[in-house]
Formats: C-alpha cells, structure tokens, sequence
C-alpha cells in the first residue's frame, strides 16, 4: 500500500498496532508462566484478556473505517519478543528471569501507550471519533498495565537487594 495520504499512514499504523497485539497476546501465556510473583501472574493474566479486548476494538474500528489491516509485522513488538528470547539465551536464575520478563513487560507497555497516543491523535484529526473513543479506551488500559507493571518492578526490586549491609573497601 502507498502512504500517500494521511488516512493511509492511519491505517498503516492501526495496522502495524494490530500486529503488535497479536505478537504480545501469543507471548503472554508464556511470560505467565516466567513469573513466580502471585501479583505478577494476575497482571499477566489480566493483560492477556485486555489483549485480546483490544484486538477487537482495533477490530471494530478497522470495520467503523470500512478497511481491513494490512498484512504487516510489528518490527518494534518484534523487537521484544526476540529480546525476551535473548535472555533465555544467558541461563538466568529464576529471579533475575521474572525481573526481566518485567522489564520487558514495561518497554512493551511504553511502546504501546506510544502507538496509541498516536493513534488516538490521528482519529481526532481525521474526524474519526467513534475510533478514537475505542482506540482510548486501549490507550487507558494500556497507561494502567504500565502503572501496574512498574509497581510489580518495584516489590522484585526491593526482594533483590541485599538484606546485609555490603562490607566496604578500606583504602
């Protein structure tokens, strides 16, 4: 497809957003089962039903538009995904593995609070507001997965540091 008009560059990125959600929902079942955190889990869990929500809401606005997604791969979701897959790669402990799968769940909320502000942007400009709301409607959840995840980091944060004081170097 040419990108030749700004609706074009909309679809492109509902697209491209698309295909990011459709690589994050296949990874979560997988990152559920990396992480040992009671809260962690739950998040995961939540996040995977979220997912698939979202998926039909970019749905539904594909079909409000009258399109239908390009066939695209998310290189940025891609990205994480090979990523995550590079820190099997080192053989961490089970700790430091669930405090990466966090860390990744964290960029990956990110790259989605910034694809979807963009999105939603886009909708506004284009006089598209029943696919704004909907796309909001992910940006929102998206911005309270991140909130969630970054709290999560924080306890696996605080379990990691040592209990006793490291001796120091005397010079």
């Amino acid at each position: 497809m040419s990108l030749i008009t700004p609706r074009d560059l909309f679809i492109h990125e509902l697209s491209d957003t698309m295909s990011a959600e459709q690589i994050i929902v296949k990874m979560l079942p997988e990152l559920q089962r990396e992480v040992r955190l009671t809260e962690a889990k739950k998040a995961m869990s939540e996040h995977e039903r979220e997912t698939r929500q979202q998926i039909a809401n970019l749905q539904a606005v594909f079909k409000q538009l009258g399109e239908k997604p390009e066939p695209t791969t998310c290189h940025a979701a891609e990205g994480l995904r090979k990523e995550h897959d590079a820190l099997h790669e080192e053989k961490p402990s089970p700790a430091v593995l669930e405090m990466g799968v966090i860390g990744g769940a964290a960029k990956t909320e990110h790259y989605e609070i910034a694809s979807y502000t963009l999105l939603v942007q886009m909708a506004k400009d284009l006089k598209e507001p029943a696919a704004a709301k909907l796309l909001q409607e992910n940006l929102a959840q998206e911005k309270a997965m991140a909130k969630r995840v970054q709290a999560i980091a924080k306890t696996l944060g605080k379990a990691a540091r040592p209990t006793a004081k490291a001796p120091t170097k005397k010079r």
